[in-house]
């Protein structure tokens, strides 16, 4: 059998459910746009009805699988012979191409790339056009030379960063961790590409050693933040044995941390370097080394060329709110924290766009959908008044629109005790907080927690969970839901909110 890991799990997870299924579940469930779950339709029903099964959306309510428990338990059968014959879609091949070209520095064949994809030489010389489009920007050359293939050329730091980027992009912080925890994960083509390139044992042991520094540094760090972390990090690690005879990798103007916890951290990270890796970085990556450090501890103790200082940023950032709160009519500067969030937030995006590593915002359409006016107006106000000497994804609009579109729920204004498990970040983080509370006079969000730091939490202290990820636990005790808790959202915890006190009333 043919088929694609994505269409093989929608049906795998419709097989398995209790009843109706939406696109918008499986979208959450699989961490895809609706619109991806829609491509996938047309080959998870042919694959189906092979079976003389049939996939049903006549009820309106969603997706469900019909036909005799025979036929059911062949497909089911189908499904274990599936081994690693493989189906792309074009997004994924282009994306495969890019990372097998990253990590190799020599060139490789068409062919190679062909039989490796499954695919044909021609099929993979188109993927080149799409390839090219995608690393313009990212001071990476794609060169071709007859009779020895395809190789990608640029300076070290951002073929790394454009690595770290693809990875981020196709494979979520949820099952990228269940898979470093040894736990049962979503098959990922994008994981089995780290496991060849030899990364998953470091990023095992990085990701045990910095569980252990997190807890004894108290380090606030989101889970994609630590996802990015944690690729960087072993990036360092693979082509250090590399570094010894080149330039200095990356010319910044450094300060030497000013803080005792900056320092400490500095040094945890370097003895789990040493200890677990044999590792000393060399002169010319030292530098580099302190700016992952930074990227995420300290953020103010250093200059990238023309960077403007965080007082400039500070100035810009309140600038930014008056605006924005003149345009849209809304008072935002009387949310005393939406400046602070925001100077933290956009240093860091300025640090990221200008050290060539893009984020991805799997909320993006969902955040302008929300408020298309609020959208235009901060991202026109932000280019206006940041003046960025690169282009702005639009990813990173949408997190800062996140901040706006929370002070809006938080200024806007309890019995369940609540936790909040959020993997994207502060801002979406509080997104979801707001709208709980604003929603639900009874819910109290007592704490927001990332997904690595759930085992660290004693949940009985908590009346529900709520989180933006899917969860091992009970039905009961969590649900599952986006940070901007949409329509079919609000009615679950509603439902979920009368069982409870029902069950109170028991007692």
């Amino acid at each position: 059998m043919l088929i694609s890991d994505r269409s093989k799990e929608i049906i795998e997870y419709l097989m398995n459910a209790n009843g109706p299924v939406t696109v918008s579940d499986l979208a959450k469930k699989f961490q895809v746009t609706e619109r991806t779950i829609y491509r996938q339709i047309p080959e998870v029903t042919q694959t189906i009805e092979s079976y003389d099964l049939t996939l049903d959306n006549s009820s309106g309510k969603g997706f469900m699988i019909f036909g005799s428990l025979y036929n059911i338990k062949r497909l089911s059968t189908a499904f274990e012979d599936v081994k690693s014959e493989q189906n792309y879609s074009g997004k994924e091949r282009v994306d495969i191409i890019l990372l097998t070209l990253l990590n190799e520095d020599d060139y490789i064949k068409t062919q190679a790339l062909a039989i490796d994809l499954n695919t044909s030489s021609q099929t993979i010389r188109n993927d080149y056009i799409a390839l090219r489009e995608k690393i313009q920007g990212h001071n990476v050359t794609f060169e071709a030379k007859k009779s020895e293939g395809v190789r990608l050329t640029g300076k070290e730091i951002p073929k790394r960063h454009l690595l770290v980027n693809v990875v981020l992009q196709n494979i979520s912080p949820d099952n990228f961790f269940e898979w470093l925890k040894d736990e049962k994960y979503r098959q990922n083509p994008f994981i089995e590409l780290l496991k060849k390139f030899n990364c998953e044992q470091p990023l095992k042991i990085l990701y045990q050693k910095m569980q252990l520094v997190i807890r004894k540094r108290h380090l606030n760090i989101s889970d994609k933040e630590l996802q990015e972390f944690l690729l960087l990090i072993a990036i360092f690690i693979k082509r250090h044995p590399l570094m010894e005879q080149q330039p200095d990798i990356l010319k910044l103007n450094m300060q030497k941390p000013d803080s005792e916890y900056e320092k400490d951290f500095q040094m945890d990270i370097l003895k789990i370097l040493e200890e677990s890796f044999q590792l000393t970085p060399y002169e010319n990556e030292q530098d580099y080394f302190r700016w992952m450090i930074h990227l995420y501890i300290g953020r103010t103790h250093y200059e990238l060329s023309k960077q403007v200082s965080a007082f400039q940023n500070l100035d810009n950032i309140s600038c930014l709110i008056g605006e924005v709160e003149s345009k849209f009519h809304f008072p935002f500067s009387h949310d005393k924290n939406l400046a602070e969030n925001l100077l933290l937030h956009i240093n860091m995006a300025m640090e990221r766009i200008q050290s060539g590593i893009n984020v991805n915002n799997p909320m993006l359409e969902d955040v302008y959908q929300s408020n298309p006016k609020l959208y235009e107006i901060v991202k026109q106000n932000f280019l206006n008044i940041f003046h960025p000497s690169s282009s702005i994804p639009e990813d990173e609009i949408g997190y800062i629109v996140i901040y706006f579109l929370a002070s809006i729920d938080c200024l806007s204004k309890r019995s369940i005790s609540a936790l909040v498990i959020c993997s994207t970040g502060i801002g979406s983080s509080k997104m979801l907080r707001s709208r709980l509370e604003r929603e639900f006079a009874e819910i109290d969000v007592k704490k927001i927690i990332s997904l690595h730091k759930l085992h660290d939490e004693d949940l009985s202290k908590y009346d529900f969970i709520f989180s933006t990820v899917p969860l091992d636990l009970e039905e009961d005790k969590y649900l599952c839901v986006s940070p901007l808790l949409n329509e079919r959202e609000k009615e679950e915890t509603k439902k979920r909110i009368e069982e409870l006190n029902k069950k109170r009333r028991l007692l």
